[in-house]
């Protein structure tokens, strides 16, 4: 069963996480399969294997997606904030400094890259990274709050587990101390038993030594 927590908590934890998400967009070059491009770089502290993920998905509406190793490319991409053409879209995200990952993304509008902010596209290609900046950062705040929850809900049911064994464990004792104070009881029964036993065959034995020549 699903264990509502108190929200406070997992709000500050997840508002301090979020608070090293960073962004910055330039221009820059990368070489994908042995060739050079040139486009925009978008710096985010988001962990790589998150932002891949979310890159990926972003990209879906804007056409057929092909990832492979951290590049999606899409041959045909339909981005009319940028062009009415289709439009040659390449990227990558890696990591090249800890804690930092990087999105390049190179666009190949009508035969040409955009690589400057002069170029006509450059503005739409930015915005386009801004937008997805966004939509990862509001990614990564729901999964850090998923896993922040489901820690405390494991530890929860962690605790709830511990305390049902240890019920258990003083049921059993319990159980067992009262089987140990009815034999005792029965002990005690027949020790008394045995006692009045004993003393009549101590006077049985005196009596018969009483019988003995002297």
């Amino acid at each position: 069963m699903k264990t509502r927590l108190a929200p406070a908590a997992v709000v500050l934890f997840v508002l301090a996480a979020l608070s090293g998400h960073t962004q910055t967009i330039y221009p820059g070059k990368q070489t994908i399969d042995k060739k050079e491009y040139s486009g925009l770089v978008l710096n985010q502290s988001i962990p790589e294997k998150y932002l891949s993920n979310y890159w990926e998905k972003y990209l879906g509406k804007f056409g057929k997606v092909k990832g492979r190793r951290g590049t999606a490319t899409i041959e045909k991409a339909a981005i009319p904030s940028i062009s009415g053409n289709p439009i040659q879209l390449t990227s990558v995200v890696s990591s090249p400094v800890k804690n930092q990952s990087q999105v390049f993304l190179a666009l190949n509008v009508d035969g040409n890259e955009v690589t400057s902010s002069t170029d006509n596209s450059y503005k739409g290609a930015e915005s386009l990274l801004k937008n997805f900046a966004d939509y990862a950062s509001i990614n990564d705040e729901a999964r850090i709050a998923d896993e922040v929850f489901t820690s405390s809900e494991k530890s929860h049911q962690k605790l709830v587990r511990q305390n049902d064994d240890t019920a258990k464990d003083i049921e059993r004792t319990e159980k067992k101390l009262t089987e140990l104070r009815a034999q005792l009881e029965t002990n005690k029964m027949e020790a008394e038993k045995s006692l009045v036993d004993l003393q009549n065959k101590q006077r049985a034995l005196e009596e018969v030594k009483s019988r003995l020549p002297k």
